[in-house]
């Protein structure tokens, strides 16, 4: 599902970077904070729930909203809205729910006209 959420983004003129799992997240975090991070709750090696655990020892990233795409049952979702997860996208996603969450919390990033 990854590749499809990058995809959409990417054509309306994000740039997009990903991680595999919640560890190589907290590692790319090291090199630069995005505007937003979308999360998938349910990942091999660390978890979503791990990872918003210990981004909370990354001072820079702690104003990185992060909003959970996933297909995770409420009491998961609920955890990571308790950890601070700002939203929370159920799978599958929907592009232009998808795009206007990204617009809004990306205001100084606006994707460009698609051609």
């Amino acid at each position: 599902m990854q590749a499809i959420e990058r995809t959409m983004l990417e054509c309306v003129g994000y740039t997009v970077k990903m991680a595999g799992n919640g560890a190589e997240g907290l590692q790319s975090l090291k090199c630069g904070t995005p505007c937003l991070i979308l999360l998938d709750l349910m990942m091999p090696i660390m978890d979503g729930l791990s990872f918003l655990r210990e981004r909370k020892r990354l001072a820079a990233a702690q104003s990185t909203p992060v909003i959970c795409v996933s297909a995770a049952g409420p009491e998961l979702v609920g955890e990571a809205l308790r950890l601070g997860a700002v939203e929370c996208l159920h799978k599958p996603t929907d592009f232009d729910e998808l795009c206007d969450i990204v617009a809004r919390y990306c205001p100084g990033s606006p994707p460009q006209p698609a051609t």
